[in-house]
């Protein structure tokens, strides 16, 4: 039986869409996954187009490929998702070692399009635009948590951002085909999702009859053997009191948003084209935390947007402050073709931006470590994942408000298990904790 290889890199939709690439192309036993490069009939390299340097480390690793091509001229090289979408023809002209280039639209033809190249023995390219399609294949067992795409693609045309180009308009799978989806996964072991969208919280807008997550999040609280529930990611301009209260009042809907903020500046904000400012922005941070108490907020930033001032810059960081985020995911930003920030005329030099995503990541840091410590003494509900990566001996899983908390198991945990953990102390970045004996498995 032929053998596939998958290189994911980016987003957690981009997780999502290798699953549904690999699941297609596992079934009927047309292939099997294997973690080796060499042993590989078919390298798929499901790709990101938000930075340049995602797209630099998709073309270095191409360039360690060559040698196994040259080995093995039969191994079938594809490059697919954003920036496949983006770049089109042009990869295979710089790396002409790639037999297939083909877009996320073009996921659910994945057999096809690999078979057509096998056959051929030309390139294929696809990367037009093609109807929404629920693609819920899966190689293998789930884990005990799952992501599930609920909307594709973005109507908010951010200056900095290429994704209406690479995913497209907004589009909303019905409720029907993600309930669905969601109880094949309980069915299976999964007790954790995770609904995705590039602007989840616009969700449904666009169906008929019209909905929205909050509806949504009720409705998969109904089904059994699921657990928890998030939802990632979301835009300032589309949070709504509604989903607020979803978050308080919807019982397996965890605790924690992830809310860009991108800029701390209103001139920056207006010029990336966000559609709100930082007042507003700390009215609904104040709206969250009177609604949910204790609610998890995480938060994106961009240093080094063109014609961003030292003044600019430290209103983000005054922003952090204000706001204590628990987890900040700081960018420099990255000039993307075609984008209209692309073309503004003061760009920063790198040494600016690499200095500022420093001071930005310093200032996040210490704040987030604040809200961590916040949580010693405390006992938490944890969903185990596997093992420490610090400390096979020990346990690691998150709490509802997404924290990492490592312990002992006692050898009696498996993953997948709930168990109560108290708090005893709080690293930068995770937590550390005693298992709560009298409630091990809280089931």
């Amino acid at each position: 039986m032929p053998k596939l290889h998958l290189i994911t890199y980016g987003c957690q939709m981009n997780e999502y869409d290798s699953e549904r690439a690999a699941g297609l192309l596992t079934q009927l036993d047309r292939y099997e996954l294997t973690d080796s490069p060499a042993e590989a009939d078919l390298i798929l390299l499901n790709t990101c187009a938000i930075r340049e340097k995602a797209e630099e480390k998709v073309f270095s690793k191409l360039g360690e490929l060559r040698a196994l091509k040259r080995e093995k001229p039969s191994l079938l090289i594809g490059v697919m998702g954003c920036m496949a979408q983006l770049r089109g023809g042009a990869i295979q002209q710089r790396a002409p070692i790639v037999d297939l280039v083909f877009g996320s639209p073009a996921i659910a033809r994945v057999g096809e399009l690999v078979e057509r190249a096998r056959r051929e023995g030309r390139p294929v390219l696809d990367v037009g635009e093609a109807p929404l399609v629920k693609v819920t294949s899966r190689p293998g067992r789930p884990a005990p948590k799952a992501f599930v795409t609920v909307m594709e693609g973005c109507d908010k045309h951010c200056t900095f951002c290429v994704v209406p180009v690479t995913r497209g308009r907004e589009r909303s799978h019905a409720p029907a085909a993600i309930l669905a989806e969601i109880r094949e996964l309980a069915r299976a072991g999964v007790r954790e999702v995770t609904l995705l969208g590039q602007t989840v919280n616009a969700y449904g807008r666009d169906l008929t009859p019209p909905t929205d997550l909050a509806a949504l999040l009720e409705r998969v609280n109904e089904l059994e053997g699921i657990r928890r529930i998030r939802f990632i990611t979301s835009n300032p301009y589309n949070l709504t009191s509604r989903l607020v209260r979803a978050l308080r009042d919807v019982p397996k809907v965890c605790e924690a948003l992830h809310l860009p903020l991108q800029s701390g500046s209103n001139r920056i904000l207006a010029a990336m084209n966000r559609g709100y400012t930082r007042e507003r922005y700390l009215e609904l941070v104040a709206e969250l935390r009177e609604t949910v108490p204790g609610v998890a907020l995480t938060t994106d930033l961009i240093v080094g947007f063109p014609g961003e001032t030292e003044e600019d810059f430290a209103q983000t960081a005054d922003m952090v402050e204000r706001v204590g985020f628990d987890g900040v995911f700081a960018f420099r930003y990255s000039r993307r073709p075609g984008t209209p920030a692309a073309a503004m005329p003061t760009q920063l030099s790198e040494d600016v931006k690499a200095h500022r995503n420093t001071r930005i990541l310093e200032v996040a840091e210490r704040v987030g470590a604040a809200q961590n410590r916040a949580l010693e003494g405390r006992e938490l509900e944890v969903m185990v994942d596997g093992a420490s990566r610090r400390d096979p001996g020990q346990l690691s899983g998150r709490t509802r408000c997404n924290r990492v908390v490592n312990f002992d198991g006692g050898g009696r945990i498996d993953v997948g298990d709930f168990v109560r953990v108290r708090v005893t102390q709080a690293m930068p970045h995770s937590l550390r904790g005693t298992l709560v004996e009298e409630a091990a498995h809280v089931c």
